[in-house]
């Protein structure tokens, strides 16, 4: 909490020391000379992984609409693995954030490395009611000819392309693309999407195997995470893996990431033959391990926005948060959003046992 302080101070205080010395010139779409683009850097250096994926549908735009053009992303240390061989991305560039706080030559060699691929456009991919002084300094500090992003207090020192933030309510997938529909004029974007290695499928596959899980089983993965008022009870979940599994013929495997590691220890599994309580996987793996699962239920949490990316249909649990912005898109993927805050585990039931019923394969399990 301290060292948070201090880091909010010190921004502070460095956006109005910068307001002295960095004056941009504003351009329109009109100065982009869009024939001109070859290197485009797309910036969201964020701690949260759903954040991330809610910007792959603006890389996918950038992969049709400059074919020719390398794709760059700078992401933060703790999920740049997200875009690891994937296609939508030539080259990934890792900020380490405190490591610069104690060593600033190594941001200067990092700065250093950013500006010789000599970018022609630079996305400031944070969000449009939240100025990011990281995203939006490194945006100028790329060299970049072009530096586009939303308008918010202080981004002037350091965008020369800002775009006026949306009244419309709309998902945020949509505001990334938003920012190059400034540029280049409307156009329907793609779905949200990760893409799973093939070697970690298999990784998966000999894992679940080793559970007893076997490539018939019917299995659903339960995420225990969720920050603050976003986080649905432990109990209930484990309330509700134990009534899937005492009612219907399948498997649950419980989820988790760092942030739960001392949450789990109240994980009982009362069915050790149905019920699994995972490992702490990396990030590939946890895609590829979300992408197995025939069904996940989950609070809004960056295993959400996985799950959705891998093509999982997803039953979405928002306590406190905003679905219409942040919720899984596709008929495949529900969102319950209770209007007091609070979420029965009886209504949970209730969408599960419609999910099932359109499924065929999962049978009833007589008692």
């Amino acid at each position: 909490m301290i060292f948070k302080q201090i880091e909010h101070m010190g921004k502070r205080l460095l956006v109005r020391i910068l307001g002295f010395f960095l004056k941009q010139e504003k351009l329109t779409p009109k100065d982009v000379d869009l024939s001109c683009i070859r290197r485009i850097l797309v910036i969201r250096q964020d701690d949260r992984i759903g954040n991330l994926i809610l910007t792959t549908p603006l890389l996918s735009a950038l992969r049709r609409l400059f074919p020719m053009a390398q794709v760059s992303y700078l992401a933060s240390k703790t999920f740049h693995t997200l875009f690891h061989n994937s296609t939508l991305v030539d080259q990934i560039f890792v900020a380490k954030k405190r490591q610069y706080i104690f060593h600033p030559l190594s941001l200067v060699s990092f700065i250093r490395k950013i500006r010789k691929q000599t970018f022609d456009l630079a996305f400031d991919a944070s969000d449009e009611n939240n100025f990011s002084l990281n995203n939006s300094f490194l945006a100028h500090l790329s060299g970049a000819k072009y530096r586009i992003g939303y308008e918010k207090p202080n981004s002037s020192l350091f965008l020369n392309l800002e775009v006026p933030p949306s009244p419309l309510r709309r998902h945020a997938a949509e505001m990334h693309l938003d920012l190059l529909r400034f540029l280049v004029g409307n156009f329907e974007g793609d779905d949200i999407r990760i893409e799973v290695d093939t070697e970690k499928r298999d990784r998966v596959e000999e894992y679940l195997n080793q559970k007893n899980v076997s490539t018939d089983d019917f299995l659903i993965g339960i995420n225990v995470g969720g920050r603050g008022k976003k986080r649905w009870d432990l109990e209930n979940f484990t309330q509700l893996a134990d009534w899937i599994t005492d009612s219907f013929d399948s498997k649950v495997i419980f989820i988790w990431g760092p942030e739960e590691k001392s949450m789990i220890k109240g994980i009982t599994l009362k069915n050790e033959e149905r019920q699994i309580l995972s490992d702490l996987f990396p990030l590939p793996v946890l895609a590829a391990l979300t992408e197995r699962c025939n069904l996940f239920i989950t609070g809004d949490t960056g295993a959400m926005h996985l799950s959705a990316a891998v093509g999982t249909p997803t039953l979405a649990l928002f306590l406190n948060s905003d679905p219409a912005k942040f919720g899984p898109q596709g008929k495949a993927h529900k969102i319950i959003y209770p209007s007091d805050g609070k979420i029965p585990v009886e209504i949970v039931k209730k969408e599960i046992k419609k999910i099932m019923k359109s499924r065929i394969q999962v049978k009833e399990r007589t008692q």
